[in-house]
């Protein structure tokens, strides 16, 4: 592009070929049965038009009055210049009562087809100036026209310098303009006048289409008070021919606004496009248009008779006509033209013709011929045979090159949106310069005298809300709306338009892009701000001050009781908002323009922080997350201050809010270790963020929100606060049914607020369990304790509601469980009740025990199978097993044997013991695997004494005794075979071995013959060998602990098995060697006894001497005092081993 000030740039010489174009062809349906494109050959020369009607205000067509001869056009028919259907408006047009060409013309159709504009469409103008371009090569005229550029497409009007600078000496206006044209082009300009032949051509033209309408074909003169009317129009005319100009942005007060109010002073009317208040709103998610008011007034109002997308080549157009259209009989598409004979057709007049027919897609043109207004004769003339008519002859290939020139040069140098061009030609000149006026005007005083500013202000701001209402394509398209809305911006002077700057729509993305939409919002609501009246009544406040968070100690807030009546505030004030109360304390009148646009800005302001909290979330910096909810929440307060009338999903957006509160708080509650670093950011505050505060702080004081976004040190408190967020989240979708509407937004708020209670339960439980154990002096359970159960009881009782109402069997079934644990601890506490030297299982105990049983088969039945949740389930059975264990164990250690029969006892203890080990599955291969197998050896144990004990007490019922010691014979076996599988259990598998002795010995007292006792001592020595085992693996820990030292000093693993305990193992080696010596010594007496009586036996000969060997070992080995506890251990290995060589396995061993 040229220099601006000096020179423009020329455009190459018309008629030279561009290569090269686009292909793309508009898609449109047709409202006109012309609508249909067609491919036209003329001459020879191959030229590709399609017509498509976008739109059409015209009446269906009608076949014309064909005049007779000798009618006379200088007398006007009695219809002239009344509206007719039939003509439309171009009768009046023609002759100028309308105006011709309306300076915005092109930007009342972009608005009408905003989708084509930016992207699929190259030019949007009138046809008359498509023609004037393309007719350049053949003409001397001037041409002078506005070019703008938004995206790929071009708008084209034509800028009419005469009447600009008649309108400049008038008021003073376009000055700038006037001085730069006399400068560079016309020194000595002055206004020059229409000829009378002209007026007299136009008027003869408009009757004769009102005769071609008339029916009869009958000159009937109007009175000649009618024939004073046209001389008065054709005078006025003349005084105001073309498109008046409106003020740049201001007009004098005296000035009507008034677009059908006379002029004064013979000062051009003002239309009303300029804006100078917003009707309406943008809506958030429809984005209907800011600028109501401009589109719709005199100048950018859209009034063609017709919007066609017309396909030149690969040049796609969206043009305006007001051609009349005739048709019917035989002509179904005809253009109607009046010629006078004595004057040949031109090149200039064919052409003319020719774009007319193609751009309406008319296949046929209708000539009358007259001699001085008097109709000679018709002549009809295909489309595609004008451009060889006789005198009239031109090249449609050179047409063609020349719109592709002018396309190629116009979009080569229009290169910035938002300026305005001057595309112009002098008379008789052969070069095309062009200037780009909002350059030139911005070196003025007054940068914003240029009145396409606005329309293409409106434009900008138009395409862009278009693409994003596009939401497939609004990412896509992201850097071009900005682009848009940013040029939209720079055009206009915030101090006399602030409405546009505060249109800004937000975009749920990135930080970064939140960001740069907080700036855009904080430049809405300064010019907001600073255009309301009142603000000077306002106290006077610093935005460089930063307004405190009210950061508050838990001590100085009231506790839960304080936040129960915010709650309940809350919740009335929610109430209020669905009956419309309005409180600004800024004064701002609801409906203005202000009010409205603050509004969105306000709401856009909440949505980026939003979105920027839950972005410090996801990186778990959750002291700025909740200064940044804190600001979106008390956006919203100022919100709710200001709406009239709530929308469902606004109210929506603030469930989202508290719910994102709520888990902002939560995890503050569960990373209290951090709470220092947490604080610092809550309180940094950016300068942007201090502004937008104080804009807020206008209207409303911001804290209806306080109860929840406070930064506590209490832990109770948090997780408080955080409950409290998901039940004002959970009761603002029961307003307006937004539950049914938004199920997933119900479900999540459900599953959180049975979480917070399970956390809270969870938290008193915890309590609970403390007190108790720090209980020393008072061995009753305080009031305290009791308090806390039953704030526990009462969490986890909600919270299994919540998840029961969501189907929710898996987090029901944990809270179940959660329930269980705690009637568990209730049994606990009243265990440390009673006095510790008469203690007994209490009937409390039982009762919290069952309730505990109960609530984890609840869980079982909510759950349902295994398959549901396998973890869960495995988990609910542990616990089950667990309390069933426990409950079994105090009876059995404390039996209640003041209430209860021991038989009775016995039978409790022995189906709590077996029902334990229903729920406790050894056989499942996971991580509670060795536990589980400890659990059930440690039962089979236990229950093996218990008979074992019954067998020793028990006198009488020999039934019962067998019955006894076959049960306790059974779970001895079952116990070893277990704590054989396990290997940190050496003491108890040595325990159960030496129980199974005792339990050998006992029988032997009750036998008489030396072969049973022979039989039973053979099993209790072989019982003996097979202890070996747990020998060996305390062997392996003593040698590991005396190895430790001497590498590097670590840690224990966590998974490591804990150390040996060696008092015990000392006191079981102790038993153990008594008892072997003890069993070898009976052996030796009763294998020596039976020798004497019997003959003599190789194999007990062999045994008797094994044995002797192994004792007098034995008692050398447990004389020696200086042993350590590994020698004496290896030593009990070595006899072991002999043992179990010399016996050969000895006869009747007990398994």
């Amino acid at each position: 592009m040229g220099d601006s000030k000096e020179a423009g740039t020329e455009a190459p010489q018309a008629g030279t070929a561009v290569r090269g174009g686009l292909s793309l062809l508009s898609q449109g349906e047709s409202e006109e049965p012309s609508a249909q494109g067609s491919a036209l050959f003329l001459g020879g020369n191959e030229v590709k038009s399609r017509a498509v009607v976008k739109y059409s205000s015209a009446p269906p067509r009608t076949a014309f009055a064909r005049l007779q001869e000798k009618t006379d056009l200088k007398l006007p028919p009695a219809n002239w210049l009344r509206e007719s259907a039939k003509l439309g408006p171009a009768g009046t047009t023609i002759l100028g009562n309308s105006r011709k060409s309306k300076p915005f013309s092109s930007f009342g159709m972009a608005y009408d087809f905003i989708d084509s504009v930016g992207n699929d469409v190259d030019v949007v103008s009138d046809s008359e100036n498509i023609k004037k371009l393309l007719k350049i090569p053949y003409s001397k005229s001037h041409v002078s026209m506005a070019v703008h550029r938004i995206g790929r497409t071009l708008l084209l009007d034509e800028l009419d310098i005469q009447e600009l600078f008649m309108r400049s000496s008038q008021t003073g206006d376009w000055t700038w303009l006037k001085e730069f044209y006399q400068r560079l082009i016309d020194q000595k300009w002055q206004r020059k006048k229409k000829s009378k032949e002209h007026w007299y051509q136009k008027a003869i033209l408009s009757k004769f289409l009102y005769y071609s309408i008339n029916g009869d074909g009958a000159a009937q003169p109007v009175p000649s008070a009618a024939e004073q009317q046209e001389s008065s129009s054709a005078d006025q005319t003349n005084d105001s021919d073309g498109a008046s100009w409106p003020a740049p942005f201001e007009m004098p007060s005296s000035v009507s606004e008034d677009p059908g109010a006379s002029s004064q002073g013979g000062e051009p009317l003002e239309p009303s496009y300029i804006v100078g208040h917003v009707a309406s709103a943008p809506k958030e998610q429809t984005l209907t248009t800011l600028f109501n008011d401009g589109e719709n007034s005199q100048g950018l109002k859209n009034d063609f008779a017709r919007n066609i997308l017309w396909t030149f080549e690969d040049i796609h157009m969206l043009v305006g006509s007001n051609m009349p259209i005739f048709g019917g009989g035989r002509y179904p598409a005809v253009s109607l033209r009046l010629r006078d004979n004595n004057k040949p057709i031109n090149v200039l007049t064919g052409i003319d013709y020719w774009l007319d027919n193609l751009i309406c897609n008319v296949p046929e043109l209708v000539m009358c011929f007259h001699v001085n207004g008097i109709v000679q004769k018709y002549e009809m003339i295909k489309t595609e045979e004008i451009p060889n008519l006789e005198n009239s002859n031109f090249s449609t290939k050179v047409i063609k090159d020349i719109a592709q020139n002018i396309l190629s040069f116009l979009k080569s140098n229009c290169t910035k949106e938002g300026h305005t061009y001057w595309l112009f030609k002098a008379s008789g000149s052969d070069i095309v310069k062009l200037y780009d006026l909002t350059t030139l005007c911005e070196e003025t005083e007054d940068k914003y005298q240029n009145p396409f500013t606005m329309p293409v202000a409106i434009l900008l701001y138009k395409v862009a809300c278009n693409m994003m209402m596009k939401k497939n394509q609004n990412k896509k398209h992201y850097g071009t709306v900005r682009t848009l809305l940013l040029n939209c911006v720079k055009l206009l002077d915030k101090s006399r338009h602030p409405q546009p700057s505060c249109a800004f729509p937000v975009c749920h993305d990135t930080e970064e892009r939140c960001r740069l939409v907080l700036s855009y919002v904080l430049e809405g609501l300064k010019s907001v701000d600073s255009s309301i009246k009142k603000e000077s009544d306002l106290p006077a406040a610093d935005p460089n001050t930063p307004i405190p968070l009210k950061y508050e100690d838990e001590s100085t807030r009231g506790g839960p009781e304080g936040l129960e009546k915010q709650m309940a505030l809350f919740l009335d004030k929610m109430g209020s908002l669905q009956k419309g109360n309005y409180s600004s304390q800024s004064g701002m009148i609801p409906g203005s323009w202000q009010h409205k646009m603050k509004l969105q800005l306000i709401l856009k302001s909440s949505k980026a922080y939003y979105v920027l909290s839950d972005a410090a979330m996801s990186l778990q910096k959750y002291g700025r997350a909740l200064r940044y909810i804190k600001l979106a929440l008390q956006s919203h307060d100022t919100y709710c201050c200001l709406c009239t009338n709530m929308l469902s999903e606004v109210l929506l957006f603030l469930s989202q809010y508290l719910t994102l509160c709520g888990d902002i708080q939560l995890m503050l509650a569960q990373n209290a270790n951090n709470r220092a670093a947490h604080l610092e950011e809550f309180n940094y505050q950016t300068k942007e963020d201090q502004e937008i505060l104080h804009s807020l702080h206008r209207e409303s004081s911001c804290q209806g929100f306080a109860w929840a976004t406070d930064l506590s040190t209490d832990l109770e408190s948090q997780l408080s606060v955080s409950c409290k967020c998901y039940e004002a989240a959970n009761e603002i979708l029961q307003f307006s049914d937004l539950k049914s509407q938004n199920p997933e937004q119900y479900i999540q708020v459900l599953k959180r607020m049975g979480n917070i209670r399970n956390e809270i339960g969870v938290f008193y439980m915890n309590q609970a369990a403390a007190l108790q154990s720090e209980r020393v002096v008072s061995k009753t359970v305080s009031t305290a304790e009791q308090q806390l159960w039953k704030k526990s009881f009462s969490c986890f009782e909600k919270g299994i509601h919540n998840f029961e109402s969501i189907a929710d069997a898996t987090n029901a079934a944990l809270l179940l469980c959660n329930t269980g644990r705690l009637m568990r601890i209730c049994a606990q506490a009243h265990c440390g009740a009673g006095d510790a030297f008469k203690r007994e299982f209490s009937p409390e105990e039982g009762l919290y025990y069952n309730k505990a049983v109960d609530y984890y088969l609840k869980a079982l039945r909510s759950l349902g199978t295994r398959d549901t949740h396998p973890a869960v389930w495995d988990s609910v059975n542990w616990e089950l097993s667990t309390t069933y264990f426990t409950m079994a164990t105090l009876q059995q250690d404390y039996a209640p044997l003041s209430r209860k029969a021991q038989e009775q006892i016995e039978k409790e203890v022995s189906e709590a013991m077996m029902k334990s080990l229903k729920y406790c599955d050894v056989d499942l291969v996971s991580a509670r695997q060795p536990l589980c197998q400890y659990r059930a050896a440690t039962i089979h144990h236990r229950l093996a004494s218990m008979y074992h004990s019954c067998l020793r007490n028990q006198v009488g019922d020999e039934h019962l005794r067998k019955q006894h010691r076959l049960l306790a014979d059974l779970h001895y076996s079952k116990a070893v075979k277990l704590f054989q599988l396990l290997r940190d259990a050496p003491c108890e598998l040595l325990r159960v071995q030496l129980e199974r002795v005792a339990f050998a010995e006992f029988q032997m007292t009750s036998q008489n013959s030396n072969i049973g006792k022979l039989k039973t001592l053979s099993g209790a020595l072989d019982t003996m060998v097979r202890t070996k085992h747990a020998f060996q693996l305390i062997r392996k820990e003593l040698v590991e602990e005396f190895d430790q030292p001497k590498s590097e000093e670590t840690p224990p693993a966590a998974d490591s098995s804990p150390s040996l305990n060696r008092e015990e193992v000392i006191k079981l080696l102790g038993i153990f060697e008594s008892r072997l010596s003890f069993l070898l010594l009976q052996s030796i007496k009763l294998l020596s006894s039976t020798k004497k009586k019997t003959s003599s036996n190789l194999e007990e000969d062999v045994v008797l001497k094994t044995n002797k060997q192994i004792y007098s070992q034995l008692l050398r080995a447990t004389a020696n005092k200086n042993a350590s506890l590994l020698e004496r251990i290896d030593v009990l290995v070595h006899l072991l081993d002999q043992l179990a060589r010399g016996s050969g396995g000895g006869g009747g061993a007990l398994q």
